[in-house]
């Protein structure tokens, strides 16, 4: 049995934590403007103008909930497997900037991502590493561990979003932003925006 988040209690979550707080309106794209798909969630307005796209996605992983729905009484499951953790968030992150270019191909407002996740072994800490390629210890170190997806993978997509963020979906919080870094005006726009220090998330 397949468990599918619940997409408006989503984006009314993210509406909620991110963009309300701040004055900021989103606006669904109509279903006349939504070609298949290929859109984005949401333009994001401030005082009736428009600054911003938005796009949201619900990682979650029922890999083992799945094989118990469908598990014979006594019966073993689970066993092991590679992490999916951050191929998934990867997917992601290569629809979204899809989804963006067919609205904003000259990347004219920044791009703005933000996951919803329900995956009780996801973090913050995946999306970072997913988009650095490195291990961030409690101790300030860091260690080379996904460059094949953050440097191979996803390369230069993943610079067609100006800013991620990360909503735990059990806890109703905001985990931690990340900047893609390759736009400084839409950094500065962003920062503006949501009231963000860029020194302090900068990865």
């Amino acid at each position: 049995m397949a468990r599918k988040p619940d997409e408006d209690s989503d984006l009314a979550l993210i509406e909620e934590l991110i963009f309300t707080p701040k004055g900021l309106q989103l606006e669904r794209f109509s279903q006349a403007e939504t070609l298949a798909g290929k859109t984005p969630d949401f333009r994001v307005f401030q005082a009736g103008q428009l600054v911003a796209f938005c796009e949201a996605k619900s990682p979650r992983d029922d890999w083992l909930d799945d094989q118990l729905d469908t598990a014979r009484p006594l019966e073993l499951v689970g066993g092991l497997r590679n992490d999916p953790t951050f191929n998934r968030i990867a997917r992601h992150v290569e629809k979204a900037a899809s989804q963006f270019d067919a609205v904003n191909a000259v990347r004219v407002l920044p791009n703005i991502l933000v996951f919803v996740n329900h995956d009780k072994a996801s973090s913050y800490n995946d999306l970072r590493e997913t988009l650095t390629g490195m291990f961030h210890a409690a101790g300030g170190e860091r260690f080379e561990t996904m460059t094949h997806i953050s440097e191979g993978r996803l390369g230069a997509i993943k610079h067609r979003i100006d800013l991620y963020a990360w909503i735990d979906a059990r806890t109703r919080r905001v985990q931690g932003y990340v900047f893609s870094e390759a736009s400084p005006e839409h950094i500065k726009t962003l920062c503006d925006l949501f009231d963000l220090d860029e020194s302090k998330i900068k990865h």
